[in-house]
């Protein structure tokens, strides 16, 4: 049992935190960024090494000193931390072995961001040494012959021009990383190579395919030498020292060869990836949404109860339904794809589909202050224009206004908008504002720095998730 003390205060609430510690869930929301947060990066520590899309469930809090005991840890199993594996390299002789999880975007992020994770595991027991979380794809990874290090190679093309990356060094020790390569942008590592216990071999892309179609076949091979590993500084490996021969470079495959690693060390291994929404159930259960389920529901005992699996993006946003015996889940779609994101309603019994709705266009589903759910209008920019207010007297959501011209205005012209709560929605569906019932409060402004430019209704910031 792991305990945590952490000066702070907050009446009662059950805390649970999931995917990469990104948020944290619980009754009031109000307190999910003020006392709560104090601590809950403490816990987020503990998820780091345990797993990313593992689901932690902590006691109550009632006293100003806190005694923070995890109670229970869902999903726990081998590689958790890494999701689907696509490259796994072993060090027989000090018993360990590195998997890189395959490159997937931030759950709860609100920008273009995403990760892909390393972790380095002991063979004989499975357990999560090392955690590491890179920018770009990983492609390589090497075992210094004698230190605590492993070198990690990463990159990806922009998609119109260079191949980017970093040249990473995790210590073992200390799970800190350092990034090597000198240049803003880095570059494509596709292998990496311990020559002595003093030169790594590096292979790379080259820097752009401008004119140069063998570019996604070839690469440059370099040796880099430094007489003490432990103590290289960060963006220390300039362009000289990666300067090297043009040869033949192959982009390899090689998700089939983790999968079978893992699997033969594990028969308990079954990728998990990113937990997006947890509530909690009066009965004591945990409800989760993820990559590849829709909705699955854990007892208190910390068996998984049942799991909805969906072929697609899996469950995003989870509303229980006021009669507490279902839920509305909001489901991703690859955003390439022209369907409809569809929201679908379960039993939370068993999970059977009770009932589905299609929006016209993208949203996200929150739960009001009186309990039902709603629909608030997403964007069409993914995570960027998504905006999730919880527990609101009124559905807000982030707008873009059209100048009169009808051209789209610039980045500075998107406002915070809401909708009143009218009438109960038949059969407890979610609420659609109407575009006459739509206000526009204030311009927008993540960092809360509002600007009115013209008369506004007085407006207090609700809690945004």
């Amino acid at each position: 049992m792991a305990e945590l003390s952490k000066e702070g205060g907050g009446s009662g609430v059950v805390v649970v935190a999931w995917a990469l510690g990104l948020d944290v869930g619980g009754e009031p929301t109000e307190l999910r960024r003020a006392s709560v947060g104090c601590w809950v990066i403490q816990s987020v520590r503990l998820l780091e090494v345990r797993g990313f899309t593992q689901i932690l469930a902590a006691e109550k809090i009632t006293a100003m000193t806190i005694s923070f005991r995890i109670d229970r840890i869902l999903g726990d199993r081998p590689f958790t931390e890494v999701g689907d594996p696509v490259l796994a390299v072993d060090d027989a002789g000090r018993g360990l072995l590195a998997v890189a999880g395959t490159h997937v975007a931030v759950a709860g992020g609100h920008d273009f961001g995403s990760t892909a994770p390393v972790g380095v595991y002991g063979i004989d027991d499975l357990t999560c040494r090392a955690l590491l979380r890179t920018r770009y794809p990983v492609h390589a990874m090497a075992f210094h012959p004698r230190l605590p290090l492993l070198a990690v190679g990463t990159g990806n093309y922009d998609g119109g021009y260079f191949f980017e990356g970093e040249s990473l060094l995790l210590d073992l020790e200390t799970g800190s990383a350092t990034s090597l390569i000198e240049h803003e942008l880095g570059c494509q590592v596709l292998g990496l190579e311990w020559r002595s216990e003093q030169e790594l071999g590096v292979l790379i892309a080259p820097p752009d395919d401008w004119q140069d179609k063998d570019a996604w076949h070839e690469g440059h091979v370099a040796v880099v030498h430094r007489l003490d590993w432990t103590v290289v500084p960060s963006r220390s490996i300039t362009g000289y020292d990666l300067a090297g021969p043009r040869v033949a470079a192959p982009r390899t495959d090689r998700r089939e060869d983790a999968r079978q690693t893992v699997s033969g060390l594990s028969t308990n291994w079954d990728p998990r990836r990113n937990v997006r929404a947890v509530e909690e159930l009066p009965d004591g259960r945990i409800v989760a949404t993820l990559d590849g389920v829709q909705l699955e529901s854990w007892l208190p005992s910390g068996q998984r109860q049942w799991a909805v699996r969906d072929n697609d993006g899996g469950g995003r946003d989870i509303v229980i339904a006021a009669d507490e015996r279902s839920a509305w889940v909001g489901l991703v779609r690859p955003p390439w794809e022209k369907r409809a994101q569809a929201v679908v309603r379960l039993a939370l019994q068993d999970g059977a589909q009770l009932d589905q709705h299609t929006p016209a266009d993208a949203v996200s589903l929150v739960r009001c202050a009186d309990g039902l759910p709603a629909l608030a209008p997403a964007g069409r920019n993914g995570e960027r224009s998504r905006l999730r207010i919880r527990r609101g007297s009124r559905i807000y959501f982030r707008e873009t206004i059209s100048t009169q011209d009808g051209q789209q205005p610039g980045p500075g012209e998107a406002w915070l908008a809401a909708a009143d709560l009218r009438s109960i929605p038949v059969a407890e569906r979610p609420r659609e504002p109407r575009r006459a019932e739509v206000d526009h409060l204030c311009p927008y402004s993540p960092e809360n720095q509002v600007r009115h430019t013209s008369p506004a209704p007085a407006w207090r910031p609700p809690t945004v998730i």
